[in-house]
């Protein structure tokens, strides 16, 4: 056989091999965007991907768990914590709501690495206590958080949601 036909002859089976690899994959897909793995004797997690990192789908609903704020005058700095991951695409000014009203301006948001706490640095004038509320918040299987809040939160304040309880101020 000529090395013509021997080349070719492995390059047709190689572009099998990727063909055959590649619907495999498809065919392991579990949603949009989203993968399964599992192997013998693992349970199959679902996934979605987000910029490059497999996030873990959790099928819990969605609600904060912590709430922590503090104020100088200047800058207002909120931390929230989720029960599990958040999609940050779905945190917007007008999910935001302070004194009634939805934020305006920018408002920095940072993340921690799990994508459950998010840091909210607002400027502006907030007059103390404040009231806040926050809603349209999506976990990364899709289901969004109800709406959900704080009354006559001070300067510095942080609450923690006890089941059967409600917020209490640590």
């Amino acid at each position: 056989m000529s090395r013509w036909r021997l080349f070719t002859a492995v390059l047709v089976l190689w572009a099998v091999g990727c063909t055959v690899a590649f619907a495999q994959s498809k065919g392991e897909r579990g949603g949009e965007g989203g993968f399964k793995s599992g192997g013998s004797g693992v349970t199959k997690q679902d996934f979605w991907s987000y910029r490059g990192q497999r996030k873990p789908v959790q099928s819990d609903d969605l609600y904060m768990e912590a709430f922590s704020s503090l104020y100088d005058g200047d800058i207002l700095t909120i931390d929230i914590s989720f029960n599990q991951g958040i999609d940050p695409r779905s945190i917007k000014n007008e999910n935001i709501v302070i004194n009634g009203k939805a934020v305006e301006g920018p408002v920095k948001l940072t993340f921690n690495k799990e994508g459950t706490v998010v840091r909210m640095v607002i400027g502006g004038t907030v007059s103390i206590p404040y009231s806040f509320s926050i809603s349209g918040i999506r976990s990364y299987n899709g289901k969004e958080m109800d709406r959900d809040g704080l009354e006559e939160v001070g300067r510095k304040d942080s609450f923690s949601y006890q089941e059967g309880d409600g917020w209490l101020r640590k």
